[in-house]
């Protein structure tokens, strides 16, 4: 039996003067609502000397994930109210 799943996927990058320090990614199950967040230091020098920005970054990316789970949730909840 064949099972399928919506997903969402995000990705992101930090740059510093033009060159990536970072990458970010995030799949969010649009069923379960359930959600991964990863990042990868493409460069550790730019990074070490570029920690405070490039935290940001992934900060803001974390925050716009958030933002896809709960408008997700909203969809889902107008859903479900649409039904009963």
């Amino acid at each position: 039996m064949l099972k399928t799943n919506k997903s969402i996927t995000l990705s992101g990058q930090s740059f510093v003067n033009g060159t990536q320090v970072a990458s970010y990614s995030a799949n969010i199950n649009s069923e379960s609502g359930s959600s991964n967040i990863n990042s990868s230091i493409i460069n550790q020098e730019l990074y070490d000397a570029n920690k405070v920005d490039v935290r940001k970054d992934l900060s803001d990316f974390t925050t716009k994930v958030y933002e896809v789970e709960d408008q997700l949730d909203s969809e889902d909840t107008a859903d479900s109210t649409k039904t009963a």
